[in-house]
């Protein structure tokens, strides 16, 4: 253990306790893979061994990097109950620099204003390196800010802007397609789809899906039976009962995300139990929290805890100054089918 009274150690001292370079030591300390890993152990040790500390106000002021990131983060209203989802990612960005010098912070928001709001405060403080944005829309405020200020950052979602950027994105318009082709398998008729509205960008591509998969199934389209509002779990029961009030109600529902399928399982529930049974739901997840809900839901599942580990990880990449075609991901989601039982069914 350190010496608590002893000056603290430098690169030189560490470099001279192992008889190398002060130049290998540094390398070694950043990971640096020219370094074996022989090497690089011994260097970690020895750094240990004599209370090394990283002097980041030093590199700061060399550098002029903060070593610290920001993700900016939409929330539901605050009076609703928190996303499940939400801390998965927040959960993954962390784990996304772990065995860097970079820390993570988010900032949480509610709606664009406070997420503009929240871009140009965390520019004009400089206190970040580069920043992380969800729900991106089409031409993004943020975005377009950001690229004119010359800021690191990465998005969870495409925009349409001329500009590259970094990006990682879930491939939206396939997942609402296979969800609802799901449900046509079935021999579900009248499919409703419950989005958020259409500024957002995966909003418009999950329509396209939906529209693809009725169009193949023989259905014709209907936008009395597409929500595109806020998907908080009230409005999202409010407005599923007012689609089970409707005369030639749907039977099946594709729903974004873990909030809103469970805001409209409420308003079924509200049905008789001999209604109620012809109801069937398909959820765009991140979480595997349909697991232990009643009935079961099936799931496109891509998890969070992956995607906030990969727009970390990619941030810090840009950071350090990778180029923006290495920095732009598309995934597809996994369908997991759920055995479907009725709402109020035991097992």
């Amino acid at each position: 253990m350190p010496d608590p009274d002893r000056r603290p150690a430098t690169i030189k001292t560490i470099a001279k306790a192992l008889s190398l370079s002060a130049s290998t030591v540094s390398r070694g300390l950043q990971g640096d893979p020219s370094v074996t890993e022989k090497t690089r152990r011994k260097i970690m040790e020895t750094a240990e061994e004599l209370g090394y500390r990283r002097d980041f106000r030093g590199v700061s002021m060399r550098t002029g990097k903060t070593f610290v990131l920001c993700s900016v983060l939409g929330t539901p209203p605050s009076q609703e109950f928190g996303d499940p989802a939400a801390m998965h990612l927040i959960q993954g960005m962390i784990a996304g620099v772990e065995g860097t010098d970079f820390k993570m912070v988010t900032r949480p928001v509610e709606t664009s204003e406070q997420r503009l709001e929240a871009v140009r405060e965390a520019v004009t403080n400089g206190r970040f390196d580069g920043l992380v944005l969800d729900h991106s829309e089409p031409q993004d405020p943020c975005v377009l800010y950001l690229l004119e200020k010359k800021v690191k950052f990465i998005t969870f979602g495409r925009t349409e802007l001329f500009s590259d950027h970094p990006y990682f994105d879930i491939d939206n318009e396939h997942a609402a397609y296979e969800a609802t082709q799901h449900l046509v398998s079935k021999g579900h008729r009248r499919i409703a789809l419950v989005d958020p509205p259409p500024r957002y960008l995966f909003s418009r591509q999950r329509l396209r899906g939906y529209q693809r998969a009725l169009e193949e199934g023989g259905i014709p389209f209907d936008p009395a039976l597409v929500n595109e509002n806020n998907i908080g779990a009230r409005r999202v029961r409010e407005r599923v009962s007012q689609f089970l009030a409707m005369r030639d109600r749907p039977t099946g529902f594709v729903t974004s995300n873990e909030v809103a399928t469970l805001g409209a399982i409420s308003a079924a529930r509200a049905l008789p139990a001999g209604e109620a049974q012809a109801l069937q739901f398909v959820s765009r997840d991140g979480t595997n929290i349909f697991d232990y809900v009643e009935p079961p839901v099936s799931s496109c599942y891509y998890p969070l805890l992956d995607v906030g580990e990969r727009l970390a990880q990619n941030l810090v990449k840009a950071v350090e100054g990778a180029g923006i075609e290495t920095l732009q991901t598309v995934e597809r989601t996994t369908f997991i089918e759920r055995p479907h039982r009725t709402i109020g069914e035991t097992i």
